[in-house]
């Protein structure tokens, strides 16, 4: 209870229904974490890949049916680490796909672990004196890449939230979506 999955879930069904997206021509790909069990919840096609390798599954979809509104959703942990190569050649692909980057700036699923966006200082299992690093930033890499549309929302507010992801899903190309999300159990910040 409480978690902004379940906004964020709410959000893009809401999108769904809005602009009555066929659940035949609509799928869902996601990598590991706890946003990826996303397609679980969606009556459309899903796929659920291998941590940091959603973009590179999503990619393979979008060329192989053209058709197909394909999403991605991912994690802070999933895009901003393993699978940040794969992001940025995403972008530099521009193929015509909605990712959704959930961030809880903490690694959720595995209980609490710092993850590439957590802030300098936080406290977390893995920096118990606080992390060293500053957090990555997924929106300032997004513009630098030149990404044809980017956003952040925060999962908070659901029709604010659906707003931005049905503009997203209008434009034509990639277009990421940062949704800035509490994560009740490890980072309610």
């Amino acid at each position: 209870s409480g978690c902004g999955d379940n906004a964020i879930l709410a959000a893009v069904q809401r999108l769904c229904r809005d602009e009555q997206l066929r659940p035949e021509k609509t799928v869902f790909v996601s990598g590991i974490g706890c946003s990826s069990r996303f397609p679980h919840y969606m009556k459309t096609y899903g796929f659920h890949g291998i941590h940091g390798r959603a973009l590179p599954i999503a990619e393979g979809i979008r060329m192989a049916r053209k058709d197909l509104h394909v999403f991605v959703n991912t994690g802070d942990g999933d895009c901003c680490s393993i699978g940040a190569a794969h992001w940025i050649h995403a972008v530099r692909y521009n193929m015509n796909m909605t990712v959704f980057l959930h961030d809880n700036q903490i690694y959720g699923l595995t209980k609490g672990q710092a993850s590439p966006t957590s802030g300098l200082g936080m406290v977390t299992k893995t920096t118990p004196f606080g992390s060293r690093a500053p957090g990555f930033n997924p929106l300032a890499l997004a513009v630098a890449l030149d990404t044809g549309f980017v956003a952040r929302g925060f999962s908070g507010r659901v029709a604010h939230l659906a707003g931005l992801i049905a503009r997203a899903v209008r434009h034509p190309g990639f277009a990421l979506v940062e949704i800035l999300q509490p994560c009740v159990s490890f980072n309610r910040v």
